[in-house]
């Protein structure tokens, strides 16, 4: 795209965004029952996409099991939850930082839709939101995070938290890793405007941990990073 096409393409995608959002939120606030509140916004994001001319092509979407699961993700991009919770079954709860909870319509539809809020800078929240997370295995859903837990322009896919595969390995539940590519460059981090392009998921193969302890899930932490960093698509940001 040239200068000109890209600018408009942005600025038409930003508005259909905006107002997906002013839709969402008056929808989410009226519309009883979580479970209906999360597949009506599941449909809003698809069409939203549509709108905008983003594909969105999943692969591997079977391998994703029936039974309670962490899912867990790259994350490349402030639109990576949304393209996330478009495309998981409606019983996925997600995790997110607190500091989203204060954006204008972004943190009330987050709150209608049922995410579990976690402060990053606060120890007993992460405990606190990790015993709520198990309860959310136990009565049957399941729960998608993103442990790098932050995003950053450039490419390469930086160090996992722990939270995840702890969560995993306690709840003795599978944990699905998927990565997402297209949405660095949709809407990279910093961008004022989105740049048009296709969106691609691959949900790799489950894995368990072999045990409940800390050193379980630091070890399924190690296969899961390795795993996805073996896809090719991205190089390891680790600090050398």
């Amino acid at each position: 795209m040239s200068s000109l096409p890209r600018a408009l393409y942005g600025g038409y995608a930003l508005a259909v965004f905006l107002l997906a959002a002013l839709v969402a939120s008056l929808l989410l606030a009226v519309v009883p029952g979580q479970t209906r509140r999360r597949r009506l916004g599941r449909r809003i994001m698809r069409v939203t996409l549509l709108l905008i001319g983003v594909p969105v092509q999943v692969q591997g979407a079977l391998r994703l099991p029936d039974t309670p699961a962490v899912c867990v993700s790259n994350h490349a991009s402030q639109l990576d939850g949304l393209v996330l919770f478009a495309t998981l079954p409606a019983r996925y709860t997600f995790v997110v930082r607190a500091e989203s909870r204060r954006t204008p319509l972004f943190g009330f539809m987050l709150d209608r839709v049922g995410v579990i809020w976690m402060d990053r800078a606060d120890a007993r929240s992460g405990s606190r939101a990790i015993r709520t997370l198990i309860r959310q295995l136990q009565a049957g859903r399941s729960v998608a995070m993103f442990p790098e837990g932050t995003i950053r322009p450039e490419p390469g896919l930086l160090p996992f938290k722990i939270g995840a595969f702890l969560l995993a390995s306690k709840a003795s539940v599978p944990l699905v890793p998927v990565w997402i590519r297209g949405t660095r460059v949709l809407f990279p981090d910093q961008a004022r405007l989105p740049t048009r392009t296709a969106i691609k998921l691959q949900v790799l193969e489950p894995v368990t941990a072999h045990g409940s302890s800390r050193d379980d899930a630091r070890a399924l932490l190690t296969r899961v990073r390795a795993d996805m960093l073996a896809l090719g698509h991205e190089q390891d940001a680790s600090p050398t």
